[in-house]
């Protein structure tokens, strides 16, 4: 498994990506669950995930070795922070004024 994140390749990008991501969603919302607290009220809270998205973003391209896995991992933090803005701002969650 580590090996699989030494390569610099566009997949060890997404699947870093995507997975920091996941992972902390799956957290917030079994702690949420735990707690006994709705998820939908807290749907804000799920930006939290683009935290960890951007401290191994800021890791990838320190190296300065691995190029590609940094521009994978640029394109996913964009496509899911996208996403999300308009998931927020379809559900009126987040409201423009």
């Amino acid at each position: 498994m580590n090996k699989f994140f030494k390569q610099d390749r566009y997949i060890v990008g997404v699947v870093a990506g995507l997975g920091c991501e996941v992972l902390f969603a799956v957290l917030l919302w079994i702690g949420l669950t735990i707690a006994g607290e709705p998820v939908m009220p807290h749907i804000r809270w799920f930006a939290g995930a683009f935290v960890p998205m951007i401290l191994l973003l800021r890791y990838y391209a320190k190296r300065k070795v691995q190029l590609r896995v940094t521009k994978a991992l640029i394109v996913t933090f964009f496509v899911t922070f996208v996403g999300f803005m308009a998931y927020l701002l379809s559900t009126k969650a987040l409201e423009l004024q």
